[in-house]
């Protein structure tokens, strides 16, 4: 018993089953504890001793039979609590151990799910990249971007929209560098790198992201596909990597690692390129022809500008017999290449077009191929830009420029851009086409004539072409047309031809030598060329259409190669005959050189004036001689040539009244009345009546040359008959007591001429002097008929003839009687009008011979 006090009843307290100390009860409580103790014991050691405990300070032990059955337990209050209290404990103890190991989760679970939205959620968007400062090492990129997380696909239902509503974190990135790549490369293998400043941004809100970095290549090859691809395709995709240390809020640091691959719009190949303006204004120092000019490059991309510094072009020419060959023909630098995003952006280019030894091609061919078709190829580009079409040419970058980084070159040559060479300003080449010194060579047996002269042209350069042209040889393809109307003739130039040029400034004048070219009539519009022959015979100017196309041999500082065919289509004024009356035709020399019984024959000079530069051989024609009305001849002029200014045109005439009847097909025509014209003509011409006009009538029969017989037959010319050298009527001398008079007679025709009466009349001033009859062909007794020498023209004495005293009848009570014996041992201006029945040469025929003051002088002598 004192044992078990000393170890519960005299103590200040006891511990638990656990350890914890239990504070000392009061005594009640001490005594109610020892009584109990044996009991406890009991109990403890199996006996069943029935006891009731209360617990409190007074609380009663109600004692009963001490059987271990009798005696139930009965804890105190306190004992209650401190089960309640260790219960309540345990429990909270749960708690907090469940919460701490769920917060240590979350922990180690956050950096996995903010991989995992990063990788899944979040939507980075690039808006503008300008890139600029490249070199071997890189570029300076300034990146504008958007970046946002899409709780949609965040792989955790949208939780991640709940917390950035409801607590709207923040999140910090720490500097970090970060690399770009291709797409599905290996993650350690990537092109380039570049360092990223502190970012902050609310998650949950659109964060506008701009970055200036210099972007360090490191893997040039890489570089230059991802270059080439941007600058090809409308869309690339472009890999972004690396570590991002990131802190959510104040919380805790997270090690995430960015692997996304975003989109960007390409450049599209850059195929909207132009140039808008190319000048060719001299011959380059190097060889061939400097050339300066305006690009338009429109940049399709509205996210990627590029600054690139100075490039150098090749201007290339694809080959006709292998499309997939090129010539590079020319080589152009621009100082500043800048294409900025979704912009037409114009670049300065100068640079020079390469003389044809320079052209170089892709592929090998054999030197004859290659050098036939440079020449073709160059010839086909200039004849299109001078006529103001455009060229289709292939652009490319070259590697010439020693800033221009490897890769950037490598990405170059991945673009061939097909642009447009701008045709010249100038439409119009061929400004004027002249037919000078222009001869029409007509036959008999040929209904196509020939042409000889020159044919002179004024070619128009464009203003934007100034070097040195010399044109070597052309060959025109030409129709001649009425303006208006069809081609009606075309020229025939089989082969080049010989030409000189001039060249001021743009203008170049260029002569073409015609010889014996065909001129080929189209027979379904003869009507046409008839209409255009006979305006240039009979009109003082005439418009003529001239269409077709013309090819050159030219020499420039490109080389000799063949230019066009260039196309023309002119109106070309030309001065035509105007019927060879712009000046009156004068019949200069009218002899007769043969003579029958029924016609003359007379041989007759006549100057006609041609006001044009044009020259006509006409072959054999043949004319109508009118006067009065009515034909009294035919003249022919054997292969008739007209020539520019005044020409001296020989014929044969023949003197016949009886063509008259012949060639107006009338039953009813009078002969005497080409009869009377003919003695009329005759008078006038040996009275020396050069104011008498004879007409030059033509008629179907003129010509043989069908294309010239719509026009000789209406043609009709006008001229006086000609001034003979020496009066018929030189002198004469009258004696007043033997009533006679002695004629002094010179013939102005190179045939005798025989007089075999004369009835005339003396007067002096409209007074009658004297009546002179002489009938010598049938007054027996009388003298013989008079006999006039031809007259050769030798001499002035030759043809001259003195008649012998023929008898005069005076009229005595006239005035001019009273005259003339006052002009006694002198001389007096006598008319004398004079109806002679003559022969010339075998032709018998009357003419009238009229002379106004005659010298006359007046002798006494018998």
């Amino acid at each position: 018993m004192s044992s078990l006090q000393n170890s519960y009843g005299g103590g200040s307290g006891g511990s638990d089953a656990n350890g914890k100390h239990i504070p000392k009860a009061n005594s009640s409580l001490d005594d109610t504890a020892s009584e109990q103790t044996p009991l406890l014991s009991s109990h403890n050691n199996g006996d069943n001793v029935p006891a009731t405990v209360r617990g409190g300070a007074d609380a009663d032990v109600e004692r009963g039979p001490v059987t271990s059955s009798s005696l139930p337990r009965q804890p105190s209050a306190t004992t209650e609590r401190l089960c309640r209290w260790n219960k309540g404990y345990s429990r909270a103890a749960q708690v907090i151990g469940i919460l701490l190991l769920l917060c240590l989760f979350v922990v180690a679970a956050s950096s996995w799910v903010a991989q995992r939205v990063l990788d899944r959620a979040m939507v980075l968007e690039i808006q503008k990249t300008d890139i600029r400062d490249m070199d071997e090492s890189g570029f300076q990129a300034s990146i504008r971007s958007t970046i946002y997380l899409d709780p949609a696909n965040d792989g955790f239902f949208g939780l991640t929209g709940v917390i950035q509503r409801v607590f709207q974190p923040t999140m910090t990135i720490k500097p970090t560098m970060l690399t770009l790549s291709i797409p599905n490369m290996e993650d350690d293998i990537h092109m380039a790198e570049f360092q990223v400043e502190e970012q902050h941004m609310q998650v949950g809100q659109v964060l506008q992201l701009d970055i200036s970095a210099h972007v360090r290549v490191t893997n040039a090859t890489l570089m230059a596909k991802f270059f080439g691809q941007t600058l090809e395709q409308s869309t690339v995709d472009l890999a972004i990597r690396g570590p991002l240390v990131t802190r959510l809020g104040s919380l805790w640091y997270m090690n995430l690692r960015i692997n996304r691959s975003v989109p960007m719009e390409g450049l599209k190949g850059i195929q909207n390129a132009t140039l808008v303006s190319m000048e060719l204004p001299d011959n380059h120092p190097l060889g061939g022809i400097s050339m300066s000019g305006v690009a338009r490059i429109n940049n399709p991309s509205k996210a990627i500008s590029m600054h690139m510094g100075p490039v150098t072009f090749g201007i290339y020419l694809p080959s006709i017999g292998h499309p997939a060959d090129s010539y590079k023909i020319a080589e152009a630098t621009s100082p500043d290449l800048h294409l900025e995003a979704g912009k037409a952006n114009e670049a300065t280019l100068t640079g020079r077009l390469f003389h044809l030894d320079d052209w170089t091609l892709n592929e090998k061919r054999q030197i004859d191929y290659v050098n036939s078709e440079k020449k073709l190829l160059l010839g086909q580009f200039l004849s299109r830009f001078i006529q103001g079409d455009n060229s289709v040419i292939q652009v490319r970058a070259l590697s010439k420029d020693p800033d221009m980084p490897l890769w950037l070159r490598e990405a170059f040559k991945t673009i061939a851009l097909e642009m447009l060479f701008p045709g010249s300003p100038t439409k119009d080449f061929i400004r004027s086409l002249m037919m000078n010194e222009l001869g029409i060579g007509f036959s008999d047996n040929d209904n196509s004539p020939l042409l000889d002269g020159r044919m002179s042209s004024v070619l128009q350069l464009p203003p934007n072409v100034t070097f040195p042209i010399k044109l070597l040889s052309m060959k025109p393809n030409a129709w001649l047309k009425l303006p208006r109307g069809d081609k009606m003739a075309s020229l025939v130039i089989p082969n080049f031809q010989p030409t000189t040029s001039r060249q001021d400034g743009t203008t170049l004048e260029v002569d073409l030598v015609l010889d014996k070219t065909p001129l080929e009539v189209v027979p379904e519009v003869l009507p046409d060329f008839f209409q255009f022959l006979n305006a240039t015979f009979n009109k003082d100017w005439v418009d003529l259409g001239i269409e077709g196309n013309a090819s050159a041999v030219v020499e420039t500082a490109l080389g000799t190669f063949e230019l066009g065919p260039i196309p023309f289509d002119v109106v070309t004024r030309q001065r035509g005959l105007d019927g060879l009356t712009s000046a009156p035709p004068l019949l200069q020399e009218m002899d007769v050189v043969e003579t029958t019984e029924r016609s003359l024959t007379i041989k007759a000079t006549l100057v006609l004036s041609n006001p044009s530069n044009i020259s006509a051989a006409l072959g054999d024609l043949r004319f109508l001689w009118s006067f009065d009305g009515r034909f009294i001849g035919l003249a022919t002029v054997p292969n008739a040539i007209i020539q520019p200014g005044n020409n001296t045109v020989e014929c044969i005439g023949i003197v016949d009244p009886s063509t008259d009847c012949t060639h107006r097909h009338d039953p009813k025509c009078d002969p005497e009345l080409a009869k009377k014209a003919t003695r009329e003509f005759i008078s006038k011409y040996i009275s020396g009546d050069n104011t008498t006009m004879i007409d030059i009538v033509g008629y179907p029969d003129s010509t043989r040359i069908p294309l010239l017989r719509p026009i000789i037959s209406s043609f009709l010319l006008s001229t006086r008959l000609p001034t003979i050298d020496q009066d018929f009527l030189i002198s004469s001398t009258m004696f007043l007591f033997s009533r006679s008079i002695v004629l002094e007679l010179q013939n102005p025709l190179n045939t005798v001429i025989s007089i075999l009466y004369i009835n005339g009349t003396a007067s002096y001033k409209g007074h009658p002097l004297g009546h002179i009859l002489a009938d010598f062909e049938h007054n027996i007794a009388g003298p013989k008929p008079i006999l006039i020498p031809a007259n050769d023209h030798k001499n002035d004495t030759s043809g001259y003839a003195k008649t012998p005293r023929m008898p005069v009848s005076f009229d005595l009570s006239s005035i001019g009687y009273e005259v003339l014996k006052k002009a006694l041992g002198g001389s007096l201006d006598v008319d004398i009008v004079c109806h002679i029945k003559t022969k010339v040469g075998s032709m018998l025929m009357w003419v009238d011979f009229v002379k106004d003051g005659v010298n006359t002088r007046v002798r006494k002598g018998f």
